[in-house]
Protein backbone atom coordinates (compact mmCIF):
# COMPACT_ATOMS: atom_id res chain seq x y z
CA UNK A 1 0.00 0.00 0.00
CA UNK A 2 1.55 3.51 -0.77
CA UNK A 3 2.21 5.72 2.10
CA UNK A 4 0.17 8.90 1.06
CA UNK A 5 3.64 10.88 3.42
CA UNK A 6 6.33 9.92 1.70
CA UNK A 7 6.52 12.76 -0.98
CA UNK A 8 6.16 15.04 2.10
CA UNK A 9 9.00 13.40 4.29
CA UNK A 10 11.30 13.77 1.65
CA UNK A 11 10.53 17.63 1.28
CA UNK A 12 11.29 17.79 4.50
CA UNK A 13 14.23 16.09 4.15
CA UNK A 14 15.45 18.23 1.95
CA UNK A 15 14.31 21.39 3.61
CA UNK A 16 16.13 20.04 6.81
CA UNK A 17 19.43 19.59 5.22
CA UNK A 18 19.02 22.87 2.66
CA UNK A 19 18.36 24.90 6.00
CA UNK A 20 21.43 23.85 7.42
CA UNK A 21 23.86 23.91 4.95
CA UNK A 22 22.39 27.38 4.34
CA UNK A 23 22.40 28.89 8.30
CA UNK A 24 26.02 27.44 8.05
CA UNK A 25 26.65 28.84 5.18
CA UNK A 26 25.98 32.25 6.30
CA UNK A 27 27.22 32.16 10.06
CA UNK A 28 30.46 30.96 8.52
CA UNK A 29 30.58 33.60 5.96
CA UNK A 30 29.22 36.20 8.49
CA UNK A 31 31.69 34.81 10.97
CA UNK A 32 34.25 35.81 8.52
CA UNK A 33 33.15 39.12 7.22
CA UNK A 34 32.40 40.74 11.24
CA UNK A 35 35.79 39.27 12.34
CA UNK A 36 37.44 40.79 9.48
CA UNK A 37 35.51 44.06 10.10
CA UNK A 38 35.64 44.60 13.21
CA UNK A 39 39.95 44.36 13.12
CA UNK A 40 39.73 46.58 10.46
CA UNK A 41 37.69 49.31 12.18
CA UNK A 42 39.81 48.14 15.52
CA UNK A 43 42.79 48.94 13.61
CA UNK A 44 41.99 52.46 12.07
CA UNK A 45 41.30 53.91 15.22
CA UNK A 46 44.43 52.46 16.42
CA UNK A 47 46.38 54.14 13.68
CA UNK A 48 44.42 57.25 14.62
CA UNK A 49 45.19 57.17 18.28
CA UNK A 50 48.85 56.74 17.23
CA UNK A 51 48.87 59.49 15.03
CA UNK A 52 47.35 61.56 17.41
CA UNK A 53 49.71 60.55 20.03
CA UNK A 54 52.55 61.49 17.72
CA UNK A 55 51.73 64.91 17.13
CA UNK A 56 51.35 65.86 21.07
CA UNK A 57 54.47 64.25 21.61
CA UNK A 58 55.91 66.30 18.69
CA UNK A 59 54.43 69.29 19.97
CA UNK A 60 55.46 68.89 23.22
CA UNK A 61 59.36 68.16 22.20
CA UNK A 62 58.99 71.96 20.17
CA UNK A 63 58.15 73.01 23.63
CA UNK A 64 60.59 71.55 25.77
CA UNK A 65 62.82 73.12 22.76
CA UNK A 66 62.75 76.39 23.48
CA UNK A 67 63.41 76.16 27.17
CA UNK A 68 59.96 74.93 28.99
CA UNK A 69 59.83 71.96 30.76
CA UNK A 70 57.67 69.11 29.90
CA UNK A 71 55.83 69.31 33.22
CA UNK A 72 55.38 73.18 33.13
CA UNK A 73 51.80 75.21 32.64
CA UNK A 74 52.55 75.30 29.20
CA UNK A 75 52.82 71.58 28.21
CA UNK A 76 50.04 71.15 30.74
CA UNK A 77 47.24 73.08 28.75
CA UNK A 78 48.64 71.90 25.66
CA UNK A 79 47.89 68.31 27.09
CA UNK A 80 44.65 69.39 28.38
CA UNK A 81 43.73 70.75 25.33
CA UNK A 82 44.76 67.38 23.30
CA UNK A 83 42.41 65.37 26.16
CA UNK A 84 39.42 67.76 25.50
CA UNK A 85 39.85 67.44 21.50
CA UNK A 86 40.39 63.49 21.20
CA UNK A 87 38.59 62.74 24.09
CA UNK A 88 41.81 60.80 25.66
CA UNK A 89 42.86 60.45 29.50
CA UNK A 90 46.84 61.57 28.67
CA UNK A 91 49.93 60.44 31.34
CA UNK A 92 53.69 62.04 30.59
CA UNK A 93 56.66 60.23 32.07
CA UNK A 94 60.36 61.59 31.97
CA UNK A 95 63.19 58.60 30.94
CA UNK A 96 63.01 57.95 34.70
CA UNK A 97 59.55 56.91 35.07
CA UNK A 98 58.40 60.38 37.21
CA UNK A 99 54.95 61.30 36.36
CA UNK A 100 54.76 64.95 34.88
CA UNK A 101 51.63 64.59 33.84
CA UNK A 102 48.91 64.90 35.28
CA UNK A 103 51.74 64.67 38.92
CA UNK A 104 48.86 63.80 41.05
CA UNK A 105 50.90 60.85 42.71
CA UNK A 106 48.11 58.30 41.96
CA UNK A 107 49.24 54.67 42.17
CA UNK A 108 47.82 54.57 38.40
CA UNK A 109 50.90 54.00 36.70
CA UNK A 110 50.69 52.75 32.53
CA UNK A 111 54.52 52.74 32.46
CA UNK A 112 55.39 49.61 33.78
CA UNK A 113 58.62 47.61 33.30
CA UNK A 114 56.88 45.11 31.18
CA UNK A 115 55.88 48.14 29.07
CA UNK A 116 59.16 49.81 29.03
CA UNK A 117 60.20 46.36 27.56
CA UNK A 118 58.20 46.29 24.90
CA UNK A 119 58.91 49.51 23.56
CA UNK A 120 62.36 48.65 22.98
CA UNK A 121 60.19 47.22 19.66
CA UNK A 122 57.93 49.75 18.94
CA UNK A 123 55.16 51.31 20.34
CA UNK A 124 53.28 49.81 22.57
CA UNK A 125 48.75 49.36 21.68
CA UNK A 126 46.55 47.11 23.19
CA UNK A 127 43.06 46.54 23.68
CA UNK A 128 41.40 45.95 27.44
CA UNK A 129 40.46 47.46 30.95
CA UNK A 130 42.93 49.18 32.18
CA UNK A 131 41.50 50.82 34.82
CA UNK A 132 39.36 49.88 37.79
CA UNK A 133 36.12 51.89 36.83
CA UNK A 134 36.27 51.03 33.01
CA UNK A 135 32.63 49.74 32.31
CA UNK A 136 34.06 49.29 28.74
CA UNK A 137 37.64 47.97 26.93
CA UNK A 138 39.77 50.91 26.64
CA UNK A 139 42.70 51.70 24.24
CA UNK A 140 45.59 52.59 25.58
CA UNK A 141 48.65 53.66 23.37
CA UNK A 142 52.20 54.15 24.88
CA UNK A 143 55.03 56.12 22.57
CA UNK A 144 58.31 57.00 23.65
CA UNK A 145 59.59 60.23 22.23
CA UNK A 146 63.02 62.52 22.25
CA UNK A 147 63.43 66.39 22.85
CA UNK A 148 66.55 68.72 22.99
CA UNK A 149 66.97 70.57 26.59
CA UNK A 150 67.84 74.31 26.99
CA UNK A 151 71.78 72.85 26.80
CA UNK A 152 70.79 70.92 23.39
CA UNK A 153 71.13 67.89 26.03
CA UNK A 154 68.74 64.88 23.91
CA UNK A 155 65.80 64.08 26.71
CA UNK A 156 63.60 60.98 26.01
CA UNK A 157 60.01 60.86 27.61
CA UNK A 158 56.76 58.72 27.20
CA UNK A 159 53.52 59.58 26.62
CA UNK A 160 50.78 57.16 27.35
CA UNK A 161 47.17 57.80 26.70
CA UNK A 162 43.37 56.03 26.71
CA UNK A 163 40.69 56.11 25.04
CA UNK A 164 37.16 54.60 25.02
CA UNK A 165 36.81 51.94 23.11
CA UNK A 166 32.83 51.41 23.89
CA UNK A 167 32.35 52.75 19.99
CA UNK A 168 34.62 49.43 18.93
CA UNK A 169 32.47 47.32 20.87
CA UNK A 170 29.91 48.72 19.77
CA UNK A 171 30.71 48.54 16.16
CA UNK A 172 31.13 44.58 16.72
CA UNK A 173 27.77 44.50 18.43
CA UNK A 174 26.43 45.85 15.63
CA UNK A 175 27.45 43.95 13.23
CA UNK A 176 26.54 40.47 15.28
CA UNK A 177 22.66 42.26 15.09
CA UNK A 178 22.95 42.58 11.32
CA UNK A 179 24.33 39.01 10.52
CA UNK A 180 21.33 37.45 12.85
CA UNK A 181 18.59 40.30 11.02
CA UNK A 182 20.36 38.92 7.68
CA UNK A 183 20.42 35.27 9.14
CA UNK A 184 16.46 35.37 10.10
CA UNK A 185 15.61 37.03 7.10
CA UNK A 186 17.19 35.11 4.61
CA UNK A 187 15.86 31.72 6.40
CA UNK A 188 12.62 33.58 6.41
CA UNK A 189 12.82 34.30 2.73
CA UNK A 190 13.88 30.46 2.30
CA UNK A 191 11.48 28.69 3.50
CA UNK A 192 8.48 30.91 1.73
CA UNK A 193 10.80 29.70 -1.64
CA UNK A 194 11.27 26.09 -0.77
CA UNK A 195 7.86 25.73 0.67
CA UNK A 196 6.60 27.69 -2.89
CA UNK A 197 8.95 25.68 -5.06
CA UNK A 198 7.89 22.15 -2.88
CA UNK A 199 4.02 22.44 -3.13
CA UNK A 200 4.29 21.56 -6.96
CA UNK A 201 7.42 19.07 -6.52
CA UNK A 202 4.80 17.50 -3.92
CA UNK A 203 2.25 17.40 -6.40
CA UNK A 204 4.43 15.59 -8.63
CA UNK A 205 6.10 13.17 -6.35
CA UNK A 206 2.31 12.66 -5.41
CA UNK A 207 1.65 12.33 -9.25
CA UNK A 208 4.29 9.56 -9.78
CA UNK A 209 3.34 7.63 -6.61
CA UNK A 210 0.16 6.92 -7.79
CA UNK A 211 0.56 6.03 -11.07
CA UNK A 212 3.62 3.63 -9.76
CA UNK A 213 1.36 1.96 -7.15
CA UNK A 214 -0.79 1.15 -10.49
CA UNK A 215 2.48 -0.37 -12.00
CA UNK A 216 3.06 -2.61 -8.54
CA UNK A 217 -0.25 -3.87 -9.29
CA UNK A 218 0.18 -4.77 -12.66
CA UNK A 219 -1.45 -2.29 -14.63
CA UNK A 220 0.67 -0.44 -17.17
CA UNK A 221 -1.85 1.77 -18.64
CA UNK A 222 -1.42 4.45 -16.67
CA UNK A 223 0.86 7.56 -17.21
CA UNK A 224 2.48 10.24 -15.36
CA UNK A 225 0.91 13.32 -16.41
CA UNK A 226 3.66 16.37 -15.98
CA UNK A 227 4.08 19.76 -17.69
CA UNK A 228 7.37 20.13 -19.61
CA UNK A 229 9.09 22.87 -17.30
CA UNK A 230 7.79 20.12 -14.15
CA UNK A 231 11.40 19.46 -12.42
CA UNK A 232 10.25 15.82 -12.15
CA UNK A 233 8.70 15.56 -16.24
CA UNK A 234 12.50 13.98 -17.70
CA UNK A 235 11.92 11.02 -14.61
CA UNK A 236 8.04 10.76 -15.75
CA UNK A 237 8.92 10.54 -19.43
CA UNK A 238 11.42 7.81 -18.42
CA UNK A 239 8.67 6.08 -16.41
CA UNK A 240 5.94 6.49 -18.98
CA UNK A 241 8.82 4.63 -21.42
CA UNK A 242 9.44 1.91 -19.14
CA UNK A 243 5.82 1.54 -18.83
CA UNK A 244 5.10 1.08 -22.06
CA UNK A 245 8.20 -1.21 -23.13
CA UNK A 246 7.00 -3.18 -20.08
CA UNK A 247 3.33 -3.03 -21.31
CA UNK A 248 4.63 -4.21 -24.92
CA UNK A 249 6.49 -6.69 -23.36
CA UNK A 250 3.37 -8.29 -22.00
CA UNK A 251 1.56 -8.12 -24.54
CA UNK A 252 3.85 -9.37 -26.50
CA UNK A 253 4.02 -12.23 -23.95
CA UNK A 254 0.73 -12.96 -23.92
CA UNK A 255 0.50 -13.07 -28.08
CA UNK A 256 3.56 -15.13 -28.31
CA UNK A 257 1.80 -17.61 -25.79
CA UNK A 258 -1.75 -17.87 -27.65
CA UNK A 259 0.25 -18.29 -31.03
CA UNK A 260 2.18 -21.24 -29.59
CA UNK A 261 -0.88 -22.80 -27.95
CA UNK A 262 -2.57 -22.43 -31.32
CA UNK A 263 0.36 -23.79 -33.31
CA UNK A 264 0.36 -26.26 -31.14
CA UNK A 265 -3.02 -27.67 -31.14
CA UNK A 266 -3.46 -27.84 -34.16
CA UNK A 267 -1.10 -30.57 -35.44
CA UNK A 268 -1.84 -32.13 -31.64
CA UNK A 269 -5.37 -32.21 -32.45
CA UNK A 270 -4.84 -33.75 -36.20
CA UNK A 271 -2.29 -36.48 -34.88
CA UNK A 272 -4.56 -37.24 -32.00
CA UNK A 273 -7.70 -37.42 -33.89
CA UNK A 274 -6.01 -39.56 -36.94
CA UNK A 275 -4.40 -41.95 -34.29
CA UNK A 276 -7.66 -42.51 -32.28
CA UNK A 277 -9.30 -43.53 -35.78
CA UNK A 278 -6.72 -46.03 -36.85
CA UNK A 279 -6.84 -47.75 -33.25
CA UNK A 280 -11.03 -47.36 -32.66
CA UNK A 281 -11.43 -49.06 -36.47
CA UNK A 282 -12.90 -45.76 -37.84
CA UNK A 283 -10.16 -45.25 -40.26
CA UNK A 284 -10.32 -48.57 -42.70
CA UNK A 285 -6.73 -50.49 -42.57
CA UNK A 286 -6.49 -49.64 -46.23
CA UNK A 287 -6.34 -46.23 -45.50
CA UNK A 288 -4.13 -46.28 -42.75
CA UNK A 289 -0.96 -45.28 -44.44
CA UNK A 290 -2.38 -42.33 -46.03
CA UNK A 291 -3.51 -40.79 -42.46
CA UNK A 292 -0.09 -42.61 -40.71
CA UNK A 293 1.66 -40.18 -43.38
CA UNK A 294 -0.58 -36.63 -42.58
CA UNK A 295 0.32 -37.61 -38.67
CA UNK A 296 4.42 -37.64 -39.84
CA UNK A 297 3.60 -34.24 -41.50
CA UNK A 298 1.95 -32.89 -38.45
CA UNK A 299 5.16 -34.49 -35.97
CA UNK A 300 7.78 -32.97 -38.79
CA UNK A 301 5.71 -29.61 -38.56
CA UNK A 302 5.82 -29.74 -34.74
CA UNK A 303 9.31 -30.74 -34.52
CA UNK A 304 10.05 -27.61 -37.00
CA UNK A 305 8.29 -25.31 -34.48
CA UNK A 306 9.86 -26.14 -31.68
CA UNK A 307 13.46 -26.15 -33.37
CA UNK A 308 12.58 -22.52 -34.78
CA UNK A 309 11.63 -21.79 -30.99
CA UNK A 310 14.50 -23.09 -29.23
CA UNK A 311 16.79 -21.07 -32.37
CA UNK A 312 15.03 -17.91 -31.56
CA UNK A 313 15.97 -18.45 -27.86
CA UNK A 314 19.21 -18.71 -28.41
CA UNK A 315 19.34 -15.40 -30.86
CA UNK A 316 18.06 -13.94 -28.58
CA UNK A 317 20.06 -15.13 -25.42
CA UNK A 318 23.14 -14.73 -27.67
CA UNK A 319 24.41 -18.12 -27.88
CA UNK A 320 24.57 -18.69 -31.45
CA UNK A 321 28.03 -18.27 -32.51
CA UNK A 322 29.06 -17.41 -36.38
CA UNK A 323 31.07 -19.42 -38.08
CA UNK A 324 32.12 -16.99 -40.70
CA UNK A 325 34.15 -17.94 -43.82
CA UNK A 326 33.48 -17.05 -47.91
CA UNK A 327 30.78 -17.88 -49.10
CA UNK A 328 29.19 -17.88 -52.68
CA UNK A 329 25.60 -15.60 -52.52
CA UNK A 330 25.21 -16.80 -56.47
CA UNK A 331 25.64 -20.58 -56.01
CA UNK A 332 23.68 -20.67 -52.52
CA UNK A 333 21.00 -18.71 -54.40
CA UNK A 334 20.98 -21.17 -57.26
CA UNK A 335 20.98 -24.76 -54.98
CA UNK A 336 18.49 -23.02 -52.96
CA UNK A 337 16.14 -22.01 -55.65
CA UNK A 338 16.32 -26.07 -57.11
CA UNK A 339 14.68 -27.12 -53.87
CA UNK A 340 11.65 -25.46 -55.19
CA UNK A 341 11.61 -26.14 -58.83
CA UNK A 342 8.59 -28.55 -58.78
CA UNK A 343 6.56 -25.69 -56.90
CA UNK A 344 7.88 -23.17 -59.16
CA UNK A 345 7.24 -25.09 -62.36
CA UNK A 346 3.35 -26.10 -61.17
CA UNK A 347 2.85 -22.18 -60.80
CA UNK A 348 4.34 -21.79 -63.84
CA UNK A 349 6.91 -18.98 -62.41
CA UNK A 350 9.65 -17.22 -63.91
CA UNK A 351 13.14 -16.93 -62.13
CA UNK A 352 14.93 -13.94 -63.28
CA UNK A 353 18.45 -12.07 -62.17
CA UNK A 354 20.19 -15.97 -61.04
CA UNK A 355 22.22 -15.77 -64.46
CA UNK A 356 23.66 -12.49 -63.49
CA UNK A 357 24.72 -12.80 -60.20
CA UNK A 358 28.48 -12.92 -58.92
CA UNK A 359 28.97 -11.73 -55.03
CA UNK A 360 31.08 -13.48 -52.71
CA UNK A 361 30.53 -12.28 -49.03
CA UNK A 362 32.25 -13.46 -45.08
CA UNK A 363 29.31 -14.77 -43.40
CA UNK A 364 27.61 -17.92 -41.42
CA UNK A 365 27.15 -20.13 -44.91
CA UNK A 366 24.22 -22.15 -42.69
CA UNK A 367 23.01 -19.34 -41.57
CA UNK A 368 22.62 -17.83 -44.32
CA UNK A 369 21.14 -20.53 -46.00
CA UNK A 370 18.42 -20.85 -43.77
CA UNK A 371 17.45 -17.03 -44.09
CA UNK A 372 17.58 -17.00 -48.21
CA UNK A 373 15.66 -20.40 -47.85
CA UNK A 374 13.05 -18.43 -45.68
CA UNK A 375 12.93 -15.45 -47.89
CA UNK A 376 12.98 -18.00 -51.36
CA UNK A 377 9.85 -20.16 -49.81
CA UNK A 378 7.76 -16.85 -49.03
CA UNK A 379 8.85 -15.82 -52.96
CA UNK A 380 7.43 -18.97 -54.19
CA UNK A 381 4.60 -19.01 -51.69
CA UNK A 382 3.07 -15.95 -52.74
CA UNK A 383 4.16 -15.02 -55.87
CA UNK A 384 0.90 -15.05 -58.02
CA UNK A 385 0.34 -17.97 -60.91
CA UNK A 386 2.47 -17.09 -64.01
CA UNK A 387 4.34 -14.33 -62.01
CA UNK A 388 8.31 -13.68 -61.64
CA UNK A 389 10.78 -14.39 -58.86
CA UNK A 390 13.70 -12.27 -59.36
CA UNK A 391 17.26 -11.98 -57.87
CA UNK A 392 19.76 -9.41 -57.70
CA UNK A 393 23.25 -8.29 -55.62
CA UNK A 394 25.20 -5.85 -55.53
CA UNK A 395 28.47 -3.93 -53.22
CA UNK A 396 27.41 -0.29 -51.88
CA UNK A 397 30.28 1.43 -49.48
CA UNK A 398 31.25 -1.96 -48.27
CA UNK A 399 27.38 -3.31 -47.62
CA UNK A 400 26.58 -6.61 -49.61
CA UNK A 401 22.81 -6.55 -50.87
CA UNK A 402 20.82 -9.12 -51.74
CA UNK A 403 17.26 -8.89 -53.07
CA UNK A 404 14.53 -11.55 -53.08
CA UNK A 405 11.37 -10.15 -55.15
CA UNK A 406 8.27 -11.81 -56.38
CA UNK A 407 5.40 -9.98 -57.89
CA UNK A 408 1.82 -10.54 -56.54
CA UNK A 409 -0.55 -9.09 -54.47
CA UNK A 410 2.31 -7.60 -52.10
CA UNK A 411 1.04 -5.98 -48.28
CA UNK A 412 -0.29 -3.28 -46.89
CA UNK A 413 1.12 -0.44 -45.34
CA UNK A 414 -0.12 -1.20 -41.83
CA UNK A 415 1.62 -5.10 -42.31
CA UNK A 416 5.16 -4.18 -43.04
CA UNK A 417 6.19 -3.01 -39.58
CA UNK A 418 4.58 -6.24 -38.21
CA UNK A 419 6.08 -8.98 -41.13
CA UNK A 420 9.29 -9.72 -38.75
CA UNK A 421 6.96 -10.57 -35.63
CA UNK A 422 7.18 -13.96 -34.26
CA UNK A 423 3.77 -15.53 -35.49
CA UNK A 424 2.59 -12.85 -37.24
CA UNK A 425 1.03 -13.73 -40.50
CA UNK A 426 -1.79 -11.46 -43.02
CA UNK A 427 -4.63 -12.74 -43.67
CA UNK A 428 -3.98 -13.33 -47.66
CA UNK A 429 -0.85 -15.56 -45.75
CA UNK A 430 -3.59 -17.37 -43.70
CA UNK A 431 -5.50 -18.13 -46.94
CA UNK A 432 -2.66 -19.26 -48.91
CA UNK A 433 -0.19 -20.82 -46.11
CA UNK A 434 -1.95 -23.72 -44.08
CA UNK A 435 1.65 -25.01 -43.22
CA UNK A 436 3.74 -21.76 -42.01
CA UNK A 437 4.80 -20.84 -38.74
CA UNK A 438 4.83 -17.37 -38.86
CA UNK A 439 8.47 -18.07 -37.57
CA UNK A 440 10.51 -17.36 -40.55
CA UNK A 441 10.87 -14.22 -41.29
CA UNK A 442 11.67 -13.51 -37.45
CA UNK A 443 14.51 -15.98 -37.61
CA UNK A 444 15.83 -14.48 -40.87
CA UNK A 445 16.19 -11.20 -39.40
CA UNK A 446 17.89 -12.54 -35.90
CA UNK A 447 20.78 -14.22 -38.11
CA UNK A 448 21.03 -10.89 -40.29
CA UNK A 449 21.03 -9.12 -37.12
CA UNK A 450 23.75 -11.44 -36.14
CA UNK A 451 25.86 -10.75 -39.08
CA UNK A 452 26.40 -6.95 -37.63
CA UNK A 453 23.19 -6.15 -40.87
CA UNK A 454 19.42 -5.68 -41.52
CA UNK A 455 16.97 -6.62 -43.22
CA UNK A 456 13.86 -4.42 -44.89
CA UNK A 457 10.99 -4.49 -47.11
CA UNK A 458 9.41 -3.31 -50.20
CA UNK A 459 6.08 -3.89 -50.94
CA UNK A 460 3.44 -2.19 -53.57
CA UNK A 461 0.32 -3.52 -53.11
CA UNK A 462 -1.07 -5.29 -55.90
CA UNK A 463 2.48 -5.13 -57.57
CA UNK A 464 5.54 -6.78 -55.66
CA UNK A 465 7.01 -7.91 -52.86
CA UNK A 466 10.74 -7.48 -51.78
CA UNK A 467 13.29 -8.21 -48.95
CA UNK A 468 16.53 -7.41 -48.81
CA UNK A 469 19.55 -8.35 -46.88
CA UNK A 470 22.14 -6.01 -46.11
CA UNK A 471 25.04 -7.31 -44.37
CA UNK A 472 28.71 -6.67 -44.21
CA UNK A 473 30.71 -7.41 -47.84
CA UNK A 474 34.04 -8.19 -45.45
CA UNK A 475 32.03 -10.18 -42.63
CA UNK A 476 33.05 -7.81 -39.83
Amino acid sequence: MRRKNQPVSLSRSYFRLSAVLLVVAILATGIVMVTTAVATYTDTVKRAMLQNCETLAANLSEIHNVGLPLGGEDAKRLIRTAEQEYQYRVWVYSDDSTELYPADGGSFRLLTPQVRAFLNTGEYMELGYYTDDAQSPQLCCVIRSYSEGPQRQVEMFYLAALCDAANVQEYSNMLIRALVVCLLAAVLLFMLLFRFSTLRLDSDFEAISEVTAQYAEGDFSARVELPEHAALYPYAVTLDRMAGFIEQNETTRRNFIANVSHELRTPMTTIGGFADGILDGTIPPEQHRRYIKIIAEEIHRLRTLVNSMLNLTKFEAGEMQLRLGNVDVAALLIKTVLMFEKRISDKNVEVEGLEDLQLTVRADEDLLSQVLYNLIENAVKFVNEGGVISFATRVENGTACITVKNTGEGLADDELPKIFDRFYKTDTSRSKDKTGLGLGLSIARKIVHLHSGHIVVKSVKGEYTAFEIQIPANGK
